[in-house]
């Protein structure tokens, strides 16, 4: 049996920029991550920040994925999808049959494309597609909404434990344990 193996990421949102809403908004980014050849996700939104605000964030997010080599190597041919997204304040009761979010622009990335070598932060600007839903960017210029993330990769061997096996394929599996952190962080 292969030996266990984890992945720390740290994911930091700091800000957007080329963001022209018609109306006032809060914003936020979700960020979908891939892993098991993008069969397997795990949705993740940062906080929320008002359209007329300087557009900052600052948000750190860390997550922690275990399995074998195999299986935590599958993340990095997986895919990173991040979305600006906004959603409209109203009224208390007009808020709950309005409720959910817009799609304002979105980029999807290979896992190699945001993060460097493995214990190197890198910093860089997400380009992204605008949604063409009622908003248009920057005037004549037409420059594209982009977010500055943060990323760090950290690999590690993980000492053998019976009790991190997962109960459905019996094995040390990404899936299982990449739900779980899901779900916790959905928790928040």
């Amino acid at each position: 049996m292969d030996t266990p193996f984890s992945v720390d990421l740290e994911l930091k949102i700091i800000r957007a920029r080329n963001i022209d809403l018609k109306s006032s908004a809060e914003l936020f980014v979700r960020c979908y991550l891939y892993a098991e050849s993008n069969k397997t996700r795990v949705r993740i939104d940062s906080k929320k920040i008002s359209s007329k605000s300087d557009l900052t964030w600052n948000q750190t997010i860390s997550l922690n994925c275990s399995g074998t080599k195999e299986t935590v190597k599958s993340l990095e041919n997986g895919t990173i999808t991040f979305e600006l997204r906004r959603r409209i304040s109203a009224p208390p009761l007009i808020g709950r049959m309005m409720a959910g979010s817009k799609l304002v622009a979105r980029a999807d990335m290979r896992w190699d494309d945001v993060v460097a070598e493995k214990g190197l932060e890198i910093e860089k600007w997400v380009v992204m597609v605008p949604e063409n839903s009622g908003r248009r960017v920057c005037d004549d210029a037409v420059k594209p909404p982009a977010v500055l993330i943060a990323a760090e990769v950290k690999e590690r061997e993980v000492k053998r434990s019976s009790e991190r096996k997962c109960g459905d394929c019996n094995d040390y599996c990404v899936g299982c344990e990449y739900f779980a952190i899901g779900a916790a962080l959905e928790a928040f």
